[in-house]
């Protein structure tokens, strides 16, 4: 019984002992089997982390690359090469660890293609943005075409995720399955080792229990992890950014949204955005947030909120828990937007209404703009100009050197603008003439590379000037000629006159003498025989001896006259106060005979003829004697400084009380023998005046009357 006993113990313990080598055995199998299960788990896991930062790090790549495009900066340009490493080491991770999953690599070559096209459009977009950063056409479009190929690799990730939840899950069963054959084979054992194969099982299963906690650990690092850095740059981004859950409450607020919302971002996290926002439903952004959840579609928009009268842009990225949503305020930009719409209207409305043609000339590409004006003018059709050099080909050979000197000097700074005038061929095969005007624009380094002007048709104009240039040409030959036949006339009445002069001299002489003999004669029949005469001899007397008076009377005022301009003038400095008293003393018996009051103001000492200045007032002041009224004969004489009109000189006037003169003779009252009344009425030659006129004259003045008829005269000269 012991014997059988040990051998039932030995063998039970030996068959205890085999059975627990064998379950030692099939539990390191066993636990081998399950390290490789969890590793397969644990890479299962890492291909989907791996998937989710893909999926992260294009959004963030995009997001770079949309700041770039708005605001220009391109710090956003490292950040999003930098992604792009990323993008790429992770596509080359996943290739390693589902290499030996021909689906997965299927699916990742597509993926790949789709990332390398959606990359390769960033980069695109980029260097249309150093191209022309105005090309907003071209910006949007790439940006479309981004968004396209972002649809196609989302279903691609999705794919791909769920190929590697269901491995996990597979991974994850046969895990469990293991476990399960490692329990049931250690109860099939011997009862004996129960306890050790319920230490197993136990340690097993508390290995299991630690590898998922520490798998589910791992996992939750890592996702906190993923989302530390998603928060990280959500706040560290220039948008303002929410995320709502599928019942359109907040999950989650950055701070810059906070800022616009001006609400603690904390507070508005689990609220319904509807009821914090009510004003907000209806507007645009509501149903498109709407069409996002409804479509799960990507929706970008562009909105002014009237509540706020803010402009905002939305970027609107739907998902199955909700949607996440980047905004930011654009009021300056569509300030800018619509003022400079409103300029470019303006500007197009000043091109279509006026005259003149407008050109924009690129300096960089030569490319040239031209407004329909500008063909218009030369007849030629929108395409057939569409380069500068082409322009210039259209100038007249003999303008085009003038051309392209105005242009480059403007180019140089030596010129503060850019004009020229020349000649065009049209279309018709006729020439224009066209002003050119312009101004050039430099960039930071003084290199020219743009110059906008106007062209004016001024071939009328040209055309006059050409003939008013003819008509001039031919009228200063007339002029010419006409010259030369006054300066002969001239010439010609120089020597009338001075023979006229002579004449008048040598006569006033030679009629003296036999005046003087009629007189003297006339005077001894008079005397001698008068007392034989009856009255008609008697009348007849009288009138010889009037007819001689008058004759010398006569010819005394022609040698005056002729003595102004014959005797050269003896200047000196005449003070006009004691000439005035000189002629008063030399008409004192007139003066009494007519009872004249004769007054002055102080008058000045100018440069002037003694002699001729006596004789001009003496004739001016007896003139004014002479021609009295029913009135005592008032004379005032007076002097005035200059105007501007006569610097420098003295005007004096003589103003009398007598009978006037009519307007029609006040010119013609200074010619030689010139009467207005017959020598009955009022006696005098009709030389007095004339002579006054060549005495003003000589002294480089200028002598005229104002009157009315009946109230007396003033008589005006001036004296330089």
């Amino acid at each position: 019984m012991n014997r059988l006993s040990e051998k039932i113990v030995a063998g039970g313990f030996g068959f205890a002992i085999l059975l627990l080598g064998g379950t030692t055995a099939a539990s390191y199998v066993s636990i081998q089997q399950l390290r490789e299960d969890k590793q397969w788990v644990m890479h299962t896991y890492q291909v989907l982390a791996t998937l989710d930062e893909i999926n992260i790090r294009l959004s963030v790549n995009e997001i770079a690359r949309r700041d770039l495009m708005i605001t220009n900066k391109y710090q956003y340009l490292q950040a999003s090469e930098q992604e792009q490493t990323k993008i790429y080491a992770a596509l080359k991770t996943i290739r390693y660890l589902t290499k030996d999953n021909q689906s997965q690599q299927h699916r990742l070559d597509t993926l790949e293609h789709f990332v390398n096209q959606r990359l390769a459009i960033y980069s695109q977009s980029l260097q249309k943005l150093k191209q022309n950063q105005q090309d907003i056409a071209s910006l949007i479009s790439v940006t479309d075409e981004s968004m396209k190929i972002s649809q196609k690799i989302k279903p691609i990730i999705d794919a791909m995720n769920n190929e590697e939840e269901s491995l996990l899950r597979q991974r994850t069963a046969q895990t469990d399955k293991s476990v399960k054959q490692v329990i049931i084979f250690l109860l099939i054992g011997s009862s004996w080792g129960l306890v050790i194969l319920v230490l197993v099982y136990y340690l097993l299963r508390r290995q299991i229990f630690i590898n998922q906690v520490l798998s589910e650990n791992t996992i939750n690092l890592e996702k906190q992890a993923a989302r530390a850095k998603l928060v990280d740059f959500l706040e560290s981004t220039t948008d303002a950014f929410v995320a709502l859950d599928s019942n359109w409450k907040y999950t989650y607020v950055n701070q810059k949204a906070g800022q616009i919302f001006n609400r603690n971002p904390e507070n508005l996290i689990g609220k319904n955005i509807w009821e914090e926002f009510p004003e907000g439903v209806g507007q645009k952004f509501y149903h498109a947030y709407h069409q996002a959840i409804n479509y799960q579609e990507l929706i970008k928009i562009e909105e002014y909120y009237p509540p706020w009268e803010r402009w905002y842009e939305n970027r609107i990225y739907p998902s199955r828990e909700g949607l996440s949503i980047f905004f930011q305020d654009i009021t300056p930009r569509k300030r800018a937007e619509l003022a400079l719409k409103a300029q470019e209207e303006r500007w197009q409305l000043a091109i279509d209404g006026s005259n003149d043609g407008i050109w924009d000339y690129d300096l960089q590409t030569h490319q040239i703009f031209l407004s329909p004006r500008c063909f218009e003018i030369l007849g030629y059709g929108g395409n057939e100009i569409e380069t500068f050099d082409k322009w210039v080909s259209l100038v007249h050979p003999e303008d085009k050197q003038k051309l392209q000197q105005a242009f480059e000097a403007h180019l140089n700074h030596q010129t503060s603008r850019y004009s020229c005038e020349y000649r065009m061929h049209c279309k018709d095969e006729s020439y224009k003439w066209l002003l050119s005007r312009g101004q050039a624009l430099w960039d930071e380094q003084g290199v020219p590379i743009r110059a906008v002007g106007s062209v004016t048709d001024i071939t009328d104009r040209k055309l006059a000037q050409f003939a008013l240039q003819q008509a001039k040409q031919d009228l200063e030959i007339k002029v010419k000629e006409r010259t030369a036949q006054l300066q002969q006339s001239l010439e010609e009445l120089e020597r009338s006159n001075k023979e006229l002069e002579n004449f008048a001299h040598i006569a006033s002489h030679d009629l003296q003498e036999p005046l003087r003999a009629i007189t003297a004669y006339t005077h001894l029949l008079k005397e001698e025989y008068s007392s034989n005469f009856d009255a008609d001899a008697q009348e007849y007397m009288s009138f010889i001896t009037d007819g001689a008076a008058r004759m010398r009377q006569l010819i005394q005022d022609l040698l005056s006259y002729s003595r102004v301009n014959k005797r050269e003038l003896i200047l000196t400095s005449v003070d006009c106060n004691f000439i005035i008293n000189q002629v008063i003393n030399n008409l004192k018996v007139s003066i009494a005979e007519s009872h004249a009051t004769i007054t002055y103001d102080s008058l000045p000492t100018v440069n002037a003829d003694r002699n001729q200045l006596v004789q001009l007032f003496q004739n001016l002041i007896s003139n004014a004697i002479k021609f009295r009224g029913s009135e005592e004969p008032k004379i005032h004489i007076c002097a005035l400084v200059s105007t501007q009109e006569l610097k420098n000189c003295w005007l004096f006037s003589v103003r009398d009380n007598g009978i006037g003169i009519k307007s029609q003779y006040l010119e013609r009252i200074f010619e030689i023998f010139r009467r207005l009344h017959t020598y009955d009425e009022l006696p005098g030659t009709g030389i007095g005046l004339a002579i006054c006129k060549k005495i003003v004259e000589h002294h480089d003045g200028r002598i005229w009357a104002k009157s009315e008829f009946g109230s007396g005269t003033t008589f005006y000269f001036t004296l330089c």
